[in-house]
């Protein structure tokens, strides 16, 4: 297996401030080449600059672990997922330290990310919930980026805790064909590929080819849009699909992530439509109400709470769907127009930190 760090994609979130970056791998070519990006390229230098001031800022702050997360199911007025969210904002912290880690090699950003991730892995319980532990995913990519700087009896004690992780998301009953299931093959196939456990891996490579047999429709749509009536929880099903592939690519090194993204299912199905269907809503050609005919109980609770984002009839921004298309560009360019119009910046050549993280990865 290369050597490879994994590097977490800082973008705004757009629902709740507990919304997790999503996930890529550079190997150490890639990542030499993030660094000459930033090194030649004044709109790269001056993403960096925010991200290395960001991370410098957390360095006095202490880990705020938890022994269960409240999130899944529950209001974003609820007190519990309230709290829940204070403390998964060291998820943020490992984001910010694993990019000045990258970029650096300071040693500084290892160490006290560290101490984050050693709390959190003697802290928490996995329950085997993908919607709750998905929020890790910063934290389980750090300890793979910074590994190097944990003492073996420490790295016997993290990957316990994520094997852990990955056999309670299998023993987890009754995961719905929806979002849910795009983020336990995620978190399951990534465990995998880090701690060495080639079945993981597999469990990954055949949910994601079943996935896509039942749950993605030929006319582009999914059963995430079909449950919700939201573009946004379609997005949202579609990037751990995108992300898995993208990890494969990297660690197997044989394109297995591209011939996952371009698999169609008997029916016509595949990543590939999906994102495709989502292309005139974010050129702004068409424009999609949200949760109207949702059949789920929860969203109805949440527009009667009052809750802005879950009221009937909301546009879908087109802006949601942007770190969708620049993950699905990794896999074919041509996403860039799309991105194009959704950032109207056509002078620069990087536009996001995001970006950059993207077009080192695709060298």
């Amino acid at each position: 297996m290369r050597s490879v760090v994994l590097l977490i994609l800082a973008i705004a979130p757009y629902f709740t401030r507990a919304d997790i970056p999503e996930t890529i791998l550079l190997t150490q070519s890639q990542q030499k080449y993030l660094r000459q990006i930033i090194s030649t390229s004044a709109a790269a230098q001056a993403l960096w600059s925010k991200v290395e001031q960001e991370a410098k800022g957390y360095l006095g702050d202490q880990p705020r672990s938890l022994r269960s997360i409240y999130y899944e199911g529950l209001l974003d007025t609820n007190p519990d997922r309230i709290d829940t969210e204070k403390s998964l904002r060291d998820m943020d912290k490992l984001a910010a330290w694993l990019f000045a880690y990258y970029v650096t090699q300071d040693a500084t950003y290892a160490r006290k990310a560290k101490t984050y991730i050693l709390a959190w892995a003697s802290t928490y319980q996995p329950t085997g919930n993908p919607i709750n532990e998905n929020k890790f995913e910063p934290l389980i990519h750090s300890y793979q980026a910074m590994k190097m700087h944990f003492s073996k009896a420490e790295q016997g004690q993290v990957e316990h805790w994520l094997t852990e992780i990955a056999e309670a998301e299998l023993a987890y009953p009754n995961i719905p064909q929806n979002n849910w299931k795009t983020k336990q093959i995620k978190l399951i196939g990534t465990i995998g590929l880090i701690v060495g456990r080639e079945g993981f891996e597999r469990y990954a490579v055949e949910g994601l080819k079943k996935y896509v047999d039942g749950a993605l429709y030929e006319d582009g749509t999914s059963r995430d849009l079909r449950q919700r009536d939201a573009m946004s929880y379609h997005v949202s099903g579609l990037k751990p699909l995108l992300v898995t592939a993208i990890t494969m690519d990297q660690f197997k090194n044989d394109k297995g992530g591209s011939q996952i993204f371009n698999y169609r299912n008997p029916a016509g199905g595949s990543i590939r439509a999906s994102v495709d269907f989502v292309v005139p809503y974010a050129l702004g050609e068409k424009v999609h109400e949200e949760w109207v005919n949702t059949k789920v109980e929860l969203d109805r609770q949440r527009a009667a709470a009052g809750i802005a984002h879950y009221q009937p009839g909301t546009p879908y921004e087109p802006e949601q769907s942007r770190e969708m298309f620049e993950l699905a560009s990794y896999f074919d360019s041509r996403y860039h127009q799309v991105l194009r119009h959704l950032t109207k910046e056509n002078s620069l050549e990087f536009d996001s930190w995001f970006s950059v993280l993207v077009a080192a990865a695709r060298k």
